[in-house]
């Protein structure tokens, strides 16, 4: 049988040694390889075998990569080598004996000097009802009332303040010093209402402020749930206003048909004045009632109930007391009673006009809670004061504006069902609008 290693050889060659053939020697290390030590092959290295590591030379491919002595073992580094991204704290390095080094943290956590700003404004949590929205994580039991006080305070310390730059500012243009006479300040009825429904309308920035300041929440979370005054919502609201104006002057009329001797109020209806007369009270008007109103609003529908409506306890309270005062606060119903009593106290109002205005404060408190903003009270309070101030300047009656006296049973009687249309009317358009009634 012939051999398996090559051809026979020839009459002049010498005998063939398969082991000497070189296409049977194992491959020889590349350029910056250690050789092979002495007396080592590769595995299935071997006369007659070509190297599994080492393709044949008559194929034409690419070697495959030498044989290279594997590496020395290396230790892992102490820290990570990935680098944190821009703007952020670099990762800690780690003690071997488990402890962070000496003046570092622990690893997680962030020295105090490094760690993020804590916000000024927290916003209640969602799903928060609008009497409830001063209740956030920064509450505790002192901020209500120290807000109040402040409230309180800046008020007559801006109100003052306004009164006194309002006199000098009369007495360099008139060269006189006006003297205080009852109610008015100013012996001018048209400069004497102006002064008092600014004074009055500087209370919305004050209460926004105190809200910010002391209560650590939104400023404009006074106005509604989402923190802010909705205007689209408010013009809308007018709507309801207008239906409630026009029903009450039909339904006043009537009565006032069947009821002619119902304890009348002596009135002087007294004369158009004039365009001329009426266009400068009626711009005055135009431009300062609507912040005045919206400022009474933001004081006793804002401010008040949600400082009342923040002392409901939590709704897991043990104690038997706290779950009763929860089951009782956590209703709007204690804070609009509360808010609407000091509204009434705060007009001279008598008789059956008290009740009329507890009725009417009631009933925008209710639509406050109801579609979670004092855009709707605002819209009717506007319009109402704005038809009240605007008859006196059309009859030249403004020195009368002040006057808040009695009424007839029969005003009551007439205002409930307005008031029970503009109620109804607002929660429809409330519906179909789809507006948020509670904190997002």
């Amino acid at each position: 049988m012939a051999s398996q290693a090559g051809p026979p050889n020839g009459p002049n060659e010498p005998p063939h040694d398969p082991a000497q053939d070189p296409r049977n020697q194992p491959p020889q290390p590349g350029y910056g390889t250690p050789p092979m030590p002495q007396g080592q092959q590769l595995p299935g290295d071997g006369p007659g075998f070509w190297s599994p590591q080492q393709p044949p030379p008559w194929t034409g491919q690419p070697p495959q990569q030498p044989y290279q002595l594997p590496p020395y073992p290396q230790q892992p580094p102490p820290y990570p080598q990935q680098q944190p991204p821009y703007g952020q704290q670099p990762y800690p390095q780690q003690s071997p004996y488990g402890q962070p080094p000496y003046g570092q943290q622990p690893y997680g956590s962030v020295p105090y000097n490094m760690r993020p700003p804590e916000p000024r404004q927290v916003p209640a949590p969602p799903g928060t009802p609008f009497h409830q929205l001063a209740r956030n994580v920064r509450h505790k039991w002192w901020r209500p009332l120290l807000g109040t006080l402040m409230l309180a305070a800046i008020a007559f310390v801006l109100t003052a303040g306004l009164f006194v730059v309002w006199t000098i500012v009369h007495g360099a243009i008139t060269g006189d010093v006006p003297e205080s006479q009852g109610d008015n300040l100013f012996p001018n009825d048209l400069e004497n209402l102006a002064s008092t429904l600014v004074m009055l309308g500087i209370l919305t920035p004050v209460v926004a402020f105190t809200a910010w300041l002391i209560q650590r929440r939104p400023p404009w979370s006074v106005a509604s749930v989402l923190n802010r005054i909705r205007w689209k919502w408010l013009l809308l609201a007018c709507l309801p206003g207008l239906g409630y104006l026009a029903l009450s002057y039909l339904l006043g009329t009537l009565v006032e048909l069947v009821f002619p001797t119902a304890d009348p109020v002596q009135t002087d209806d007294g004369a158009w004045v004039g365009f001329a007369a009426f266009i400068g009270p009626a711009l005055l008007i135009l431009l300062l009632v609507p912040f005045q109103s919206a400022a009474e609003e933001f004081v006793f529908r804002g401010w008040l109930v949600q400082t009342i409506g923040a002392y409901a306890p939590r709704s897991d309270a043990r104690n038997a007391v706290t779950r009763v005062l929860w089951r009782v606060l956590r209703t709007p119903w204690p804070a609009l009673v509360v808010s609407s009593a000091l509204f009434v106290s705060a007009h001279g109002y008598t008789g059956w006009a008290m009740a009329d205005i507890f009725l009417f404060a009631m009933t925008v408190g209710w639509l406050t809670v109801r579609t979670g903003g004092i855009e709707a009270a605002i819209a009717l309070h506007a319009l109402n004061n704005l038809l009240a101030f605007m008859l006196p300047a059309a009859t030249g009656q403004l020195d009368g504006w002040a006057d808040q006296g009695g009424a007839p049973w029969t005003l009551l009687l007439t205002d409930i069902p307005c008031l029970a249309f503009f109620a109804v009317s607002v929660v429809w358009l409330a519906k179909r609008r789809r507006v948020a009634t509670v904190s997002q």
